[in-house]
């Protein structure tokens, strides 16, 4: 019997007898799709059945492994998936989640970002707002690379990262069903990076994204040495860090999966004489605590000290803000 049968048999009998792919399955599956051997709706059923009952972390990690770019030797500290987007018109705000990379990437740290754009969904994606702060759009992984050592920064659409997990996540305007391929590009690492965040918005998400790290780390060995990879509940699910809630964050460092409980952290801060995106004044507090608190939880991603890399984001934005007093503001700002 050929994979994608076996497969479809395995996710798709009764409530009794069916069950998960295993990893390997999934890994199989996926690798005789790029190779062409597998239809496209064959692998439609697929994942739409596997849908229907919720992925497993095996399942991700094996069309991960399939799917992930291979040979390409771009040089990042930090992974940065951005695939949700911000919903208009509601209290999540703008891709401060930009501003925080940004600043980042002034500190040192080569961060790849890598997105979609969905011109169907009624949101602020981070494509639409790069030229705000002249984050370059890469044309390929190897432009990716050549900014990251000019710039500390780049964004890498999906569609050069995987035009085939593009193909997949656009399934869903077709069928009206999201399939486990969002969850799968949050955790394709083009670059390879020792570091980086997933931000997801269901529950159970946050816990799922770190165990399919332990598995790519424990499946790879040598071979994909991540130091640290963070999840935690993403503003509007997208990798961005909500300074209103509390809530329980996952990562994987080694061999292990941990947790730990933060608590929420707004309060009144500084605020700098503008800002990129045009956010409304009543919105300032927002946004300062907002970029806080995704720069305090990347450092912390970095650090594995919470304490430190509060102290350490909060010095980043307190130099962002003088900064922006000593900015000359005669050319009109790019805005979102």
């Amino acid at each position: 019997m050929s994979i994608i049968k076996e497969c479809i048999r395995t996710v798709g009998r009764g409530s009794r007898g069916r069950g998960p792919l295993t990893q390997e399955q999934a890994r199989l599956v996926m690798e005789q799709y790029v190779e062409g051997k597998i239809d496209d709706d064959q692998v439609a059923m697929l994942l739409m059945l596997i849908r229907v009952r919720d992925e497993t972390a095996e399942e991700i990690a094996g069309f991960v492994e399939a799917l992930k770019p291979k040979n390409h030797q771009v040089q990042a500290d930090f992974d940065w998936p951005l695939y949700a987007g911000k919903r208009v018109g509601q209290t999540s705000g703008k891709p401060w989640h930009l501003l925080a990379a940004s600043i980042l990437a002034e500190n040192g740290v080569k961060v790849l970002l890598h997105g979609d754009l969905d011109k169907e969904s009624e949101r602020i994606h981070a494509r639409d707002c790069l030229s705000s702060l002249n984050i370059t759009k890469a044309d390929d992984i190897e432009h990716a690379g050549q900014m990251l050592a000019q710039q500390n920064i780049a964004y890498l659409p999906l569609s050069h990262v995987s035009p085939l997990a593009k193909r997949m996540l656009d399934w869903k305007h077709r069928y009206g069903l999201r399939t486990p391929i969002n969850t799968v590009i949050r955790a394709l690492n083009p670059a390879n990076a020792p570091y980086g965040m997933r931000g997801s918005f269901h529950p159970g998400f946050q816990e799922l994204h770190a165990q399919i790290e332990h598995l790519l780390v424990r499946h790879a060995g040598s071979e994909h040495e991540y130091k640290r990879m963070l999840s935690f509940k993403g503003q509007s699910g997208e990798t961005e860090f909500n300074p209103k809630v509390s809530q329980t964050v996952w990562w994987v460092e080694g061999d292990s999966v941990h947790s730990t409980y933060i608590e929420e952290t707004m309060q009144d801060r500084e605020v700098p004489k503008y800002c990129p995106f045009e956010t409304p004044q009543e919105e300032w507090q927002l946004m300062a605590n907002t970029v806080v608190a995704t720069l305090a939880a990347a450092l912390f991603t970095m650090s594995g000290d919470y304490s430190l890399s509060v102290s350490k984001a909060e010095s980043y934005w307190s130099a962002y803000c003088r900064n922006t007093y000593m900015t000359d503001l005669s050319q009109p700002l790019k805005t979102c």
